[in-house]
């Protein structure tokens, strides 16, 4: 037995390092320690990460100069940019390369040009179930006992196998779970379910939910016009839309079939792409109950904005997604997921009721729900006075980012031949530095400055505020802190509501300008930075509202629409600038006029790093503070 496969513990993993093994037979040039990139295209079933273990196990019985190769894993998920970025920063180097890509992946042309070997990956044989059961659980299974186990789904198997005790238990029990329908399942590999899974705040309770309906529909306690059988994700990249599309079909216990408008035009001319659109609908609905992802579901675009270059072709394309979305034989069992990154470049007519009408959006992880991602994709649970530093080296990452991380960390640990441990994780995660003196005092004065303003001008509804101890060291602006507040959803509004809000935005960099002297970087970095949205609320009121000096409406409402309004009108430029100086100049009297208010919520931001409402309120209620709110309002 190789030092390499005797590493590895799992039968699974055993099973499918035979695979590769197997495969690589058609590339000898890769084992025998040449400059060679090899394509080893994953069996359908099968996700590329199943082969992260014997592929690192293949790794070291064939190289030891760890550094002189490398695999990598992609998913069906995974966007080409992204593919193309990783493979200039971390395979380029490399002599050798293995590549295992999941079916349905879409693969980069520039990477597919440094691919020498293409072969497909076999799957499990029962050769490679006897050797699986021989090496990991010493069980000598005989071809007749692999050949009975192998008509169950292998996931099962390996979880009714028992160390050294003979295959024959196994099976009895797996016989019985079958007679009781737990031999029927469909889910591939061993991925959480999406009840297993963190970070999908709303969409994991509607996934649930979903996954209890079909379970009622299938045994004909609800109608199908009961069950919500379209919905589109939306968020940022990297949050995880396509894992979760396939973790609710794990458990949902349906097969899914994952698409986008990108792998239909692929197919050629306008007619090739409607018969793919076609192919896809149809082979959804032979398959029920099961659920179709459509991924990027924007590039469809709204056909009231199409070019007049395009328009017939682009307009062609909607409507037939519309017609197989209304499905005029029905769609009974087909559950229709779409996927976008800006839900407002869909045409309308999509999200219409009957069609993809409901709207969840996943936001980026919560500071727990990262820790649960990487503990969960690493294994292991880490000492909890590690998850402050965590929290904060990975504040902002995306579902993608963290398994980089663990795929990183997994890295190191395979090089020192030893199991990934907290250390590692740290190691390639930014350095995190402490927020001390000066810096912290500037970020007490910003928020003290917000949360002051929106207390005086009665705007909305305070919850707290809070400044952060430390940050990441890798030049990326992050957030130094807030003031959370809520704003009614219905209530009356007039153009000095939104001018409040506007100064309640400036109120921080206002409060800077008069105790420090200086205006600081962070409040006009970024797309949700205080003085983007200040300028975003002026522009709309000028042209979408019409509550500027001019009765005149636009349909402009996206920021690039609004910035590229801004540059060819003077006009609103001009307005727009005097609204923010004038808002920005009260903000500053504000900030004046109740400056004992303003340093007692900045003492104790800077002392303890957050205020809450009910501090707020005891601070507020102080007979001097009171009168000069009282005069203020």
């Amino acid at each position: 037995m190789s030092k390499a496969m005797s590493s590895l513990k799992k039968p699974g993993d055993v099973a499918l390092y035979c695979t590769i093994r197997r495969a690589l037979r058609k590339a000898p040039d890769f084992v025998g320690g040449y400059a060679c990139v090899v394509l080893l295209n994953v069996p359908s079933g099968q996700f590329a990460e199943d082969y992260d273990t014997p592929a690192a196990s293949l790794m070291m019985r064939l190289s030891a100069d760890r550094d002189d190769m490398t695999y990598a894993m992609i998913a069906a998920g995974d966007k080409p940019k992204g593919i193309i970025k990783r493979f200039e920063t971390d395979h380029s180097n490399k002599r050798r390369v293995l590549i295992l890509k999941e079916q349905g992946a879409d693969f980069p042309f520039q990477v597919s040009l440094s691919i020498d070997v293409e072969v497909d990956l076999p799957p499990i044989s029962v050769a490679d179930f006897r050797i699986a059961c021989r090496i990991a659980y010493q069980i000598d299974a005989t071809a007749a006992e692999a050949e009975a186990a192998m008509k169950y789904p292998l996931d099962h198997v390996w979880a009714a196998l028992r160390r050294g005790h003979p295959i024959k238990g196994a099976l009895a029990r797996l016989a019985k779970s079958s007679d009781h329908g737990g031999g029927r399942s469909k889910s591939k590999g061993e991925l959480p379910l999406l009840k297993d899974m963190f970070g999908y705040g709303p969409a994991k309770a509607w996934g649930l939910e979903l996954a209890q309906d079909l379970i009622d529909w299938s045994q004909a306690k609800v109608d199908w016009t009961e069950v919500d059988t379209g919905i589109v994700l939306s968020g940022p990249p990297g949050v995880g839309k396509t894992q979760f599309a396939a973790a609710l079909a794990r458990q949902c216990n349906v097969p899914i079939i994952a698409t986008s408008l990108g792998q239909w035009q692929a197919n050629g001319h306008l007619g090739d792409l409607l018969k793919a659109m076609r192919g896809d609908f149809s082979r959804a609905k032979e398959t029920t109950p099961c659920i179709l992802f459509v991924d990027e579901l924007d590039s469809f675009g709204d056909r009231n904005s199409f070019s007049r270059d395009n328009k017939d072709y682009s307009t062609q394309v909607v409507n037939a997604f519309l017609e197989h979305l209304d499905g005029l034989d029905g769609r009974e069992g087909v559950i229709i997921i779409g996927a976008t990154n800006d839900v407002g470049r869909i045409d309308p007519a999509i999200l219409r009721p009957g069609r993809l009408d409901r709207h969840v959006a996943i936001p980026l992880p919560s500071s727990t729900d990262r820790i649960a991602i990487l503990q969960q994709k690493l294994g292991q649970k880490f000492p909890r006075k590690y998850h402050p530093q965590l929290m904060t080296a990975t504040r902002g990452f995306s579902g993608a980012d963290l398994t980089k991380v663990s795929r990183d960390a997994k890295r190191i640990a395979r090089r020192a031949r030893r199991d990934v441990n907290i250390n590692d994780v740290i190691k390639v995660l930014p350095e995190v530095v402490p927020i001390t003196d000066k810096h912290r005092r500037s970020l007490a004065i910003h928020e003290a400055g917000h949360t002051m303003a929106l207390t005086v001008l009665k705007h909305g509804r305070f919850h707290g505020a809070m400044i952060v101890d430390s940050t990441r060291n890798d030049g990326q602006t992050v957030l130094g802190g807030g003031a959370y507040y809520e704003l009614p959803n219905v209530a009356y509004r007039t153009a000095q509501t939104y001018r409040d809000q506007i100064a309640v935005l400036l109120a921080g960099i206002a409060a800077e300008e008069v105790f420090l002297g200086a205006i600081s970087d962070g409040a006009g970095a970024g797309e949700q930075s205080d003085l983007a949205q200040a300028t975003r609320i002026a522009t709309l009121l000028q042209t979408y509202m019409g509550l500027g000096n001019r009765l005149r409406h636009s349909l402009a409402k996206k920021d690039e629409d609004l910035e590229q309004l801004r540059q060819i009108d003077g006009t609103v430029t001009a307005w727009v600038d005097d609204v923010l100086n004038a808002e920005f100049t009260r903000a500053k009297q504000l900030v004046r006029d109740n400056r004992d208010l303003v340093e007692r919520i900045a003492d104790a931001l800077e002392a303890t790093g957050s205020v809450t409402a009910e501090q707020l309120a005891e601070m507020v209620s102080n007979p001097n503070i009171r009168k000069t709110i009282d005069s203020a309002a």
